[in-house]
């Protein structure tokens, strides 16, 4: 699936301003939690929408989303995750990845 006009989608230059920062089982409600950090490398102010995959010992288990907005042309914004899937056991080795980055300059 493409990305939509104006967007810039995985492997571009969109993909390279995120960042993950933790991976973690929440011990509460045993899912995945998944933290990272936007540093806006466009020359203008963005819109973000972040696709996040999470593996458990290597088996993909869940995607999330999180969307950041306006972010200022060479700012830092921080994201956070929870996907809604299967609980996670408390000895499991999560994996988490960028899928899909979209970017569009913001109004």
């Amino acid at each position: 699936m493409g990305a939509a006009a104006g967007c810039s989608s995985d492997g571009s230059r969109a993909a390279a301003d995120v960042r993950i920062t933790d991976c973690v089982r929440d011990p509460d409600n045993h899912r995945a939690v998944v933290t990272g950090e936007v540093l806006n490398g466009s020359s203008k102010r963005s819109n973000y929408v972040i696709q996040v995959d999470v593996k458990a010992n290597d088996s993909k288990i869940e995607s999330g989303l999180a969307s950041l907005f306006r972010v200022d042309s060479g700012a830092r914004k921080t994201f956070t995750i929870r996907p809604v899937g299967a609980d996670v056991p408390s000895d499991t080795t999560l994996t988490c990845t960028v899928a899909h980055v979209g970017r569009i300059a913001a109004e």
